[in-house]
């Protein structure tokens, strides 16, 4: 769904990364007018952690912080899988999810957005 009408307002889907088998920076997603931002985080890989990132005006990278569906923990990263987070990205330029410290070869990981206006 990009940029499509629905219940909840104007949504669009986003994949950072699709079955990655190593560490990559994921695709930024350029956030425009978008509000909100839940992120799946699913596959089996031995180990792994997914860092939470954004650029604002000036355009340098920084930590974004985000809230785990499940249990309503906060984080910057997560090794986990299987989870939903949620990000507020209210005047942010751009989000990204880059998997780091990701064994090459020890299963695939997939982690897709929906942003929603």
């Amino acid at each position: 769904m990009a940029g499509v009408n629905g219940t909840y307002g104007i949504v669009k889907d986003h994949a950072f990364h699709v079955s990655a088998v190593a560490a990559a920076d994921g695709s930024p997603f350029e956030v425009g007018a978008y509000k909100t931002l839940a992120v799946d985080i699913d596959g089996a890989p031995t180990s792994h952690t997914v860092l939470f990132k954004c650029t604002g005006a000036n355009g340098v990278e920084k930590t974004l912080k985000g809230m785990k569906v499940s249990d309503w923990a906060t984080g910057t990263s997560t090794s986990g899988t299987s989870e939903t987070w949620q990000f507020d990205i209210t005047g942010l330029k751009t989000v990204i999810m880059d998997i780091s410290a990701m064994v090459p070869g020890a299963g695939s990981l997939t982690v897709k957005g929906t942003a929603v206006a």
